[in-house]
């Protein structure tokens, strides 16, 4: 016979599925007539946004577009030109556990974006993008703590754990707007531009996540006078408040991804010397609550048979951020002693993870304006390297490397360069508990079954287990400790409660 169970009653949001994805995108441009023909393709740069985020049955579906922009020097000489292409992206990754009900949090970037030249008129571009999902999905857990018959004569062993849940999924946008001084002679063109965007504080507050952030516009321009090639690198700060469900201690996690950038130079001879910038952003809420719960671990009775069966449950018992920082070195070539660095850019291409180490490679860019007018590119690529010494049992999860400085130096032989990089992750910590989900009594195999010895003689050792020691003597934890708290060695009795066993002797107890 079945017993009811009284339980206790948790909904939350789970994470049924989670992965990463990295795939190659190309693009052809045809240079427009009024344009001059390419002679050589000196950078290629672009802008990352997502438009949409699609999940369904079965699969996650991501678009996306890179606006990027093709530099190169024409074949007759003269200005560098820009030449703006669209890298359509469209990624599909697939999830079997995931549904149209599951939120889902997914973040793009770009690892590698670079140009090449087919002939004089026309050029092909590749993106090489990587994105990482999560989907979570509404979960009821229901735990036995007791039986609901209160009057039984069931012995329960109850346990706690720590259990770190997802309370809610939520997604905001919002927009950043902002002016960014010219110099003097003004600008004609944006021939490039890149945009990032990183979250550097987050709160709770009273149900509501409070953040604050910071967005990087990297432009390259053209003067409005000379014409000549300059870059600006401008900084604006953004906070915003995002409300979220839940009781209690919360501790949201907000990655941030950008969905539209848009840059207007002023009019050429007017009063304003400012760009007007308006970056739209979208920021995806993970919102943790840590609670304590309690779980039926065994039960026993001593007038009857019960037989308790048992099922796993993962639970996710702590995370915690982890920052670690690096500074890598290195030689950028060819060498480009005799120009000018115009813009330096860094770039984090492929992220492992292999247990509590974070391997990273990072490619720095920088264009030189060289003493004859012409431009040319210098590259560096560096490993980084990140430990997060990590405790037993705990896994990194959510890991983001950026890059937070650069400096370079002119030397003998090119380019010396240092870049200043920063591992951001979860670690994740995870304990699997045995939980007694079902009861059944069998009263009559009880009474079949042979009587108990009326004394036993047992030694009982520092840290011997108390409960398996009742559960196969057929006493209790309270009448086995009462004896051994009265007595430090020798032989004593003591009764058993349901009074089934009429005897229990130690012999040399050594518990107090």
């Amino acid at each position: 016979m079945d017993m009811a169970l009284k339980k206790d009653i948790y909904e939350d949001l789970t994470l049924i599925w989670q992965g990463m994805i990295s795939r190659e995108f190309t693009a052809e441009c045809i240079v427009p007539d009024a344009m001059p023909d390419v002679g050589s393709i000196v950078d290629a740069e672009g802008v990352l946004t997502l438009r949409s985020k699609d999940t369904e049955a079965g699969s996650i579906l991501l678009t996306a577009s890179v606006s990027a922009f093709v530099l190169y020097m024409p074949d007759s000489g003269g200005d560098m030109q820009s030449l703006p292409v669209t890298v359509p992206v469209e990624l599909t990754m697939e999830a079997p556990p995931a549904d149209t009900d599951c939120r889902t949090v997914a973040r793009l970037r770009i690892r590698a974006l670079d140009a090449r030249m087919a002939n004089s008129r026309k050029i092909s571009i590749r993106a090489d993008i990587a994105a990482e999902a999560q989907s979570y999905q509404k979960r009821r857990l229901e735990i036995a703590v007791a039986l609901e018959d209160e009057a039984s004569s069931a012995h329960i062993l109850t346990r706690t754990a720590s259990m770190t849940a997802v309370s809610d999924v939520r997604e905001k946008t919002f927009v950043v707007t902002d002016e960014y001084q010219l110099p003097a002679t003004g600008a004609s063109s944006i021939l490039s531009q890149r945009v990032e965007a990183a979250v550097e504080e987050v709160k709770y507050v009273s149900g509501k996540a409070v953040f604050r952030g910071r967005v990087w516009v990297n432009l390259i321009l053209a003067g409005a006078e000379d014409n000549k090639i300059f870059s600006g690198r401008y900084e604006t700060e953004f906070s915003q408040i995002m409300e979220v469900n839940g009781e209690g201690e919360m501790a949201p996690e907000i990655t941030i991804m950008l969905t539209g950038a848009y840059f207007d130079l002023p009019d050429q001879g007017g009063e304003n010397g400012r760009i007007a910038a308006e970056i739209h952003l979208a920021a995806q809420c993970v919102c943790r609550q840590t609670r304590e719960i309690s779980y039926m671990a065994d039960l026993y009775s001593n007038r009857t048979l019960l037989t308790g069966q048992t099922e796993p449950l993962e639970l996710v018992t702590g995370i915690r951020s982890v920052s670690v920082r690096q500074t890598v070195t290195g030689s950028a070539e060819p060498a480009g002693t005799a120009g000018e660095v115009l813009g330096l850019f860094a770039r984090v291409g492929s992220v492992a993870v292999e247990g509590d180490v974070v391997k990273a490679a990072v490619v720095i860019r920088l264009i030189c304006r060289q003493q004859d007018g012409t431009y040319s590119l210098s590259r560096c690529r560096l490993t980084a390297e990140f430990t997060a010494d990590l405790p037993a049992e705990t896994e990194l999860a959510c890991v983001t490397v950026t890059v937070t400085d650069m400096y370079y130096a002119p030397s003998g032989s090119g380019i010396d360069v240092r870049a200043s990089l920063q591992m951001e992750a979860l670690a994740v910590s995870r304990q699997t508990i045995l939980y007694v989900s079902q009861v059944t009594e069998d009263a009559e195999a009880w009474e079949s079954m042979p009587p108990a010895a009326s004394v036993t003689l047992a030694r009982v050792e520092q840290g011997t287990d108390m409960w398996a020691l009742a559960r196969r003597y057929h006493s209790t934890v309270d009448a086995i400790e009462k004896t051994t708290r009265a007595e430090k060695g020798g032989c004593f009795s003591s009764q058993n409660a349901d009074n089934k066993v009429l005897l229990l002797v130690f012999f040399y107890v050594t518990i107090i």
